[in-house]
């Protein structure tokens, strides 16, 4: 009797070894664009917070990727947090550059939360959690806002940019994982070819 209760506290929602590995490689090349593109980004967050709101969607891009192309739930959080430990260790702020992409991970993955059995994620579902994750984003960054840019025209750009940017960041991915899918690398994957019957 003990045994099986101690079997059944163990069963439930598991990560797959094979989505945490695809997660750990996207993680890595997201690594090396956030390097590559923190000069810019840097230089937009003290000169102009809405550019570099539509700019930054780019960290998120393989987190998203990564729960369209597994089809696991929170693997868009696994994989902004291995980001985030992978840049904190040359980042000048440390773990505080973590908590954007984990923000932005988090959100994205309760958005898309669901029950098994319904088929492939919509477009619709993804970007509402891209906007989802945009409004959360901005709100996370306000307390770094200097003075001069809490202002209504600059706060109202700054979260029309944070969507923008974590729109553009989904589609993307959405937009990836459809290729994937096509080549049959990826099982659970949004839909392919609605718009006509196969050949």
């Amino acid at each position: 009797m003990t045994t099986t209760r101690a079997e059944g506290r163990r069963t439930g929602p598991r990560v797959p070894t094979r989505a945490i590995l695809i997660c750990a490689a996207f993680a890595a090349l997201q690594t090396l664009i956030f390097f590559a593109v923190v000069p810019v980004t840097t230089a937009l967050a003290v000169a102009a917070p809405p550019a570099y709101a539509v700019v930054a969607g780019i960290h998120s891009l393989l987190p998203f990727t990564a729960r369209l192309v597994t089809g696991v739930p929170g693997t868009a959080t696994i994989t902004a947090l291995i980001t985030g430990v992978l840049t904190a260790a040359f980042s000048p702020i440390g773990l505080l550059a973590a908590v954007p992409m984990l923000t932005a991970g988090i959100v994205f993955d309760v958005a898309l939360l669901r029950r098994r059995g319904h088929g492939p994620m919509p477009l619709w579902r993804v970007m509402i959690g891209a906007v989802a994750a945009g409004i959360a984003l901005f709100l996370v960054s306000l307390p770094v806002f200097s003075s001069e840019h809490l202002v209504p025209p600059i706060l109202a750009a700054t979260v029309a940019g944070r969507i923008l940017g974590e729109a553009a960041a989904a589609l993307v991915a959405f937009t990836l994982t459809r290729a994937l899918a096509r080549g049959g690398l990826v099982r659970h994957a949004p839909p392919v070819e609605r718009m006509r019957p196969p050949e």
